[in-house]
């Protein structure tokens, strides 16, 4: 299962729909505390992650969801997605164990 959290509705629908397309089980939610409920009971294979919940567009309130995903499960692979990345926001990412950085629009 695929677990994408992004508080915006048209992000989750649109990978909801390109990843079921393609067969994967997918799971969303624009909640960050829901996310860690999530992660603890279904155990995902991937997560597709936003830096940004709030009008705060500086990626901390996604750094700090990832550092705890990573408490829980260092291995567990994250994508970090957001439309105001810079490379300072990626290699920040990187250090804190995400496997990728992805600017919207895709």
């Amino acid at each position: 299962m695929i677990l994408i959290i992004d508080d915006d509705i048209a992000v989750r629908t649109s990978l909801q729909l390109l990843l079921k397309s393609e067969g994967y089980a997918v799971a969303d939610t624009s909640l960050p505390g829901e996310a860690l409920t999530i992660i603890k009971r279904r155990n995902p294979e991937l997560i597709i992650l936003d830096l940004n919940f709030s009008i705060d567009t500086s990626g901390d309130e996604g750094m700090r969801l990832l550092a705890k995903i990573k408490q829980i499960n260092p291995a567990l692979p994250v994508i970090l997605i957001t439309g105001w990345g810079s490379i300072e926001l990626a290699v920040k990412g990187m250090k804190l164990g995400a496997n990728d950085f992805i600017n919207k629009p895709w």
